[in-house]
């Protein structure tokens, strides 16, 4: 109770703001009694989404000048690529698409706004018609999708006819080599499929054999000392030369099958042969290429 009486009775004192011994700032009663309130300086402290450990650092009138650099930074660079866009149009608009992807690309690194990734896409793509540089494309049609408005996607959706061509004429071509690759997998797999039974055939036949040999090898070979006249270490001997004929069938046998299954598995995969190679390339294309129109929805 002592605790909060001397509580309440510092919370209805005067407070002022010295500087000590060492420099620093530190809270005093004021018992001067003038009754004049002591004023503490308030300073905003700007708050911004990123971290910014220099503000820290600034007074107010040194921040406000660094904003006031920075705005004009960036209204000069949003002017420049705005310079740029232009350039980027009209070199689009007579048909200069090399002048017209150096443009806006310059533009694209001063700034980056769903106007620029629609001419960079209409640029690399040469207005729907070309799609020799996919991987540019395809970063225009990130931006596209990240950047573009509702309007401006629907606009190029317009003008997207060249693409949808191509996606008609990369999906018949898919499909044709998907089927013939499957068929040549299905002429293939019936052939491989015989070739690993019958390899497990001859590894079984060689492998059992051995394992029967070794056995009686090993149980003669613990009692080969036991007859005087021996008649163990003979019958040892005579079990052994046939146990390692049969380990060596075995291993021949067992190197074969490894290799046929190794071949079966090869079959089922597409980068084995030169028809599934295309067909994956061809794939691929296509999944790049209606990722690109499913950009603009």
């Amino acid at each position: 109770m002592a605790e909060e009486r001397l509580i309440d009775d510092d919370k209805d004192r005067k407070y002022k703001i010295r500087k000590n011994s060492d420099g620093e700032e530190e809270l005093i009663i004021d018992d001067s009694g003038d009754g004049e309130e002591v004023e503490i300086p308030f300073f905003e402290v700007p708050y911004e989404e990123t971290d910014d450990e220099d503000a820290a650092t600034l007074t107010p009138e040194q921040y406000a000048e660094r904003e006031r650099i920075r705005r004009e930074e960036e209204e000069a660079r949003a002017k420049k690529a705005a310079l740029l866009l232009k350039e980027a149009e009209e070199k689009l608009a007579v048909g200069d698409m090399e002048g017209a992807q150096y443009a806006v690309s310059r533009a694209e690194e001063l700034s980056k706004n769903g106007e620029i990734y629609c001419v960079m896409l209409k640029a690399y793509t040469r207005n729907f018609h070309d799609f020799t540089a996919l991987e540019q494309a395809e970063k225009a049609a990130d931006g596209v999708r990240e950047y573009a408005s509702p309007e401006q996607k629907a606009e190029l959706k317009k003008a997207s006819k060249g693409l949808k061509e191509k996606i008609s004429e990369v999906k018949e071509l898919t499909d044709g080599l998907f089927d013939s690759n499957e068929e040549k997998k299905t002429e293939r797999r019936e052939f491989f499929n015989s070739e690993r039974k019958r390899a497990q055939k001859l590894f079984i036949a060689a492998a059992v054999p051995f394992g029967a040999l070794l056995i009686c090898a090993i149980a003669l070979a613990c009692n080969m000392f036991a007859a005087e006249n021996g008649a163990f270490l003979i019958a040892t001997i005579a079990v052994s030369a046939p146990a390692f004929v049969a380990l060596v069938f075995t291993l021949v046998t067992a190197r074969k099958f490894i290799s046929a299954l190794r071949v079966v598995r090869l079959n089922e995969k597409d980068s084995s042969t030169k028809l599934g190679r295309e067909y994956a390339k061809s794939k691929q294309l296509l999944e790049t290429l209606t990722g690109i129109l499913n950009s603009l929805d």
